[in-house]
């Protein structure tokens, strides 16, 4: 293979689509972080625009014929959730998104597959809310979404350029023909790694949050993959052009929607809770 062809290769440095999303990570990343780190109504608001900005790719891929009112109903369900659950309200959070995913359902019944309309405003609204109620619901929330963060990130970029560097075996061709089992282990294993390092640096268990960190980045991984069964599902190579070298906002955060709301069963039923909590 020539140094050309090699510079092009998917995921190479000299790749465009690869240099994209680097200057797309440096630009994101830290709005990110600062906002989380601020917290409260700036970091509800942030994440309410995305949450619309997904919702609205969401509809827009899957439903070719969809009204305004279509998008309507997917944004409000999607801003609404994560508005509500920045002030600390589960109950009317569960009842406003359950109520956006019937609304957008019978919305889309005349146009065939009310399920799909149902799934994509419950998943985006859901995992909306869910990433808002891990910062703001209890004490340590920030520890707690910088050890989501680094864990889903690292999993999602390592996945990535291994699957890319090294290849290999496909993982899910009918989902995607770029994802191979390399990429799944590398994304574990580095997933898993930077759950533990945040967690020794805030002084929480490692090994404790080493075993909360592996699922995390399966669920991680298995987002992405859903995300792109969906897309192949709708006959879409990317859900949005929004983000240069990602695609669409839902293409950026597949990853953490599942494992977001992992995040919300573990902190619910885990035994010694989600790491960072209470800190």
């Amino acid at each position: 293979m020539s140094a050309d062809n090699t510079a092009r290769r998917r995921g190479a440095p000299g790749d465009p689509v690869f240099v994209k999303r680097v200057v797309s990570a440096l630009v994101l990343a830290p709005v990110a972080i600062l906002l989380v780190w601020a917290g409260g109504t700036a970091f509800s608001i942030f994440v309410a625009a995305f949450a619309a900005a997904m919702a609205w790719e969401w509809v827009r891929m899957s439903d070719r014929a969809a009204p305004p009112r279509a998008f309507a109903i997917a944004t409000g369900a999607a801003v609404g959730a994560a508005l509500l659950a920045g002030q600390g309200e589960p109950l009317w959070t569960l009842a406003w998104i359950a109520g956006g995913a019937v609304c957008a359902g019978l919305d889309r019944r005349r146009r065939g597959r009310a399920l799909d309309a149902m799934i994509g405003a419950a998943y985006v609204a859901g995992a909306a809310a869910m990433l808002v109620s891990l910062r703001e619901g209890e004490q340590g929330g920030l520890t707690a979404v910088l050890f989501l963060l680094a864990v889903v990130w690292a999993a999602d970029t390592f996945a990535y350029l291994a699957g890319s560097w090294i290849g290999g075996p496909k993982l899910l061709p009918a989902a995607s023909p770029n994802k191979t089992w390399a990429g799944l282990a590398a994304g574990l294993i580095c997933g898993t790694a930077a759950g533990a390092g945040v967690a020794a640096l805030v002084g929480f268990d490692p090994v404790y949050a080493a075993m909360v960190a592996l699922p995390t980045a399966l669920a991680a991984v298995m987002g992405d993959l859903a995300m792109s069964l969906a897309k192949r599902r709708f006959g879409v190579k990317d859900a949005g052009d929004l983000i240069p070298g990602h695609g669409g906002v839902l293409d950026r955060v597949d990853a953490l929607m599942l494992a977001v709301l992992f995040a919300g069963a573990w902190r619910a039923l885990g035994p010694d809770g989600w790491p960072g909590a209470g800190l």
